[in-house]
């Protein structure tokens, strides 16, 4: 895809819930060589919300009109989740790049698919792993990958809890969202990835759901543990069923270890000339632009992607197997589509 000085930006979907398609045009935009171009969404009035956020924005009802008529650069899919990848083969058809918003997709054969278009036309395709830049996840990752501080890490602990009914809307319907894990699993999939860079043995999946509860069909508690090659193990919990939950973060490494103890502040201790040290540390700044930043550079020539599609894979990779791992026997280990 030969791409302009100046890149026409557009998004699929301008829901009213968590306006996410202006909080994408918006990051976009904040460079000045990325444009607000367009806007594909069925629902007119939302269309009208866009030219009120965005004036002269162009809007579309059909995807297909819209990637025949507004010469774009690149699109985001802002969509529910079980659509996200035949949009994406879609844009990605018409020689567009995607960013589709997380997660990539539900299952790796979607996947797969998606990585194969991009490749055959040549074109950019990530995952809006904006929370990379997250301040609490890049202090961690530094702390363990670049200073070392608490040696080989050897378990992970990670998530949250707390008890209450889910909403009833389709991020609540496993067909449409692929699970409960789904959502902010797969935020902390990918953070976890990338503290523990081995590659992945297997799978182990387990899930609960409140039989009082009927409105929905996600799980009301869904964990999951990877056991990475070498002698590193991953647990994540996110549950609504947890009337005591546990930190965000507790990270064990053979000379020391860091926990998440409240707001931004973690508790670091580690073995150094055989003492115990003992400190505190705080989460940098959030940089959250500095996704769609990374993506301009990169369309430029002048950077290499950070949320590659071999990443985001990976992250669809545990969910898809901590599923079928909890719908098996006795959460019976299962092989990831990725490693």
């Amino acid at each position: 895809m030969a791409v302009r000085k100046q890149i026409r930006c557009g998004v699929v979907g301008y829901g009213g819930a968590f306006n996410m398609g202006r909080a994408h045009l918006s990051s976009m935009a904040k460079n000045p060589n990325m444009v607000a171009a367009a806007v594909c969404e069925l629902d007119a009035s939302r269309r009208a919300v866009a030219v009120e956020d965005f004036p002269g924005i162009e809007t579309y009802a059909r995807v297909g009109d819209m990637l025949r008529h507004a010469e774009l650069d690149v699109v985001a899919i802002i969509t529910p989740h079980n659509t996200h990848a035949k949009l994406a083969v879609q844009c990605l058809d018409a020689g567009v790049g995607v960013v589709s918003e997380k997660p990539m997709a539900i299952t790796s054969k979607e996947v797969k698919a998606m990585m194969a278009m991009a490749k055959r036309r040549k074109v950019m395709l990530s995952t809006f792993h904006n929370r990379r830049w997250d301040g609490d996840f890049m202090l961690l990752r530094d702390l363990i990958r670049k200073e070392k501080i608490i040696g080989k890490v050897y378990k992970v602990e990670a998530g949250f809890g707390g008890y209450g009914k889910a909403r009833d809307w389709w991020r609540a319907d496993k067909k449409i969202s692929g699970g409960a894990i789904y959502d902010w699993g797969a935020h902390f999939t990918d953070w976890i990835l990338n503290l523990v860079t081995e590659d992945i043995d297997w799978v182990s999946g387990f899930q609960v759901k409140n039989r009082q509860w009927r409105d929905y069909s996600n799980e009301d508690h869904s964990e999951y543990t990877i056991k990475f090659k070498g002698d590193c193990v991953a647990n994540l919990m996110i549950s609504n069923l947890a009337l005591s939950s546990r930190p965000k973060w507790r990270i064990l490494g053979d000379t020391g270890s860091i926990e998440h103890v409240s707001g931004n502040d973690f508790l670091i201790k580690s073995i150094v000339n055989g003492r115990q040290m003992e400190t505190t540390a705080s989460a940098y700044d959030s940089s959250w632009d500095g996704y769609y930043e990374n993506v301009y550079r990169h369309l430029q020539g002048r950077a290499k992607l950070v949320i590659t599609p071999e990443s985001a894979a990976r992250v669809i990779g545990v969910l898809e197997a901590a599923n079928l791992s909890a719908l098996s026997k006795g959460g019976a280990p299962v092989k990831p589509a990725f490693k």
